[in-house]
């Protein structure tokens, strides 16, 4: 089972991180929301203390072990936030009805498949992986992460959290990146109200377009790890879409 941190009371937010994340990349926001919800962050499979247990995972299998966890602790159903691959996981848990979730939050995620040019950058970057190691490939990367002008201290942190994760870990996350589906049109049809929340100096994903009345745009002067750059307007993002 996946490791986890469970904190507050009242409705459930589940916090599922994104690439080269853990748990841990939601703190500057998860105590101040454990005082209105009933608060869970999940590590996936080979970031954080999480271990990889399978040869391979789908954006699915990862939307099976978050609900293996809420299942565990007895959640019979919850509000989903998935940061970046995070998002990805908390869309294919939707479309396969792998959970009861009310509402979703997308934070700095997309609906689209890789398009072929993404692909072969993974390839190169799981190769790296493979032949620099993780702090190798954190330091290389990490940078675009963040908006213009990133305090030291956010970049320090998010960069001690990637270093946690293991080389399998972060290749099987590229690889399950690669091979996700493009869920736009889950998105365009989605009939619970969903938040995406979108960073206007985040140029790691391509932003949700759609013109569902269910699903509502924010949008937030940071760039990829908004959680980190611009905690207070996350939180209160979030605590208007949960009111």
């Amino acid at each position: 089972m996946l490791q986890y941190i469970r904190k507050g009371s009242g409705e459930v937010l589940v916090f599922i991180h994104g690439f080269l994340g853990a748990k841990e990349i939601f703190s500057e926001v998860f105590d101040e929301l454990s005082s209105h919800y009933d608060c869970i962050a999940v590590d996936l499979p080979g970031h954080g203390e999480s271990k990889v247990e399978k040869e391979s995972y789908s954006v699915y299998d990862y939307a099976k072990a978050v609900a293996d966890v809420l299942a565990h602790e007895g959640i019979k159903d919850a509000t989903w936030l998935g940061h970046s691959m995070g998002g990805y996981i908390v869309l294919a848990a939707i479309e396969k009805g792998i959970a009861p979730i009310n509402r979703a939050i997308l934070a700095y995620s997309s609906d689209l498949a890789d398009t072929d040019e993404q692909i072969k950058k993974r390839t190169n970057q799981q190769k790296e992986i493979a032949d620099n190691g993780v702090e190798h490939f954190v330091n290389n990367v990490l940078g675009a992460f963040f908006g213009e002008n990133p305090k030291v201290e956010h970049v320090n942190f998010a960069r001690n959290i990637a270093y946690n994760a293991s080389e399998e870990g972060l290749v099987m996350a590229l690889e399950t990146m690669k091979n996700r589906p493009n869920q736009h049109n889950l998105v365009e049809q989605v009939k619970i109200p969903v938040l995406v929340i979108e960073g206007s100096e985040d140029n790691v994903v391509n932003p949700i377009e759609t013109s569902n009345p269910n699903v509502k745009k924010v949008k937030t002067k940071t760039g990829h790890l908004g959680m980190l750059e611009d905690p207070q307007t996350f939180i209160q993002t979030i605590r208007e879409f949960m009111s």
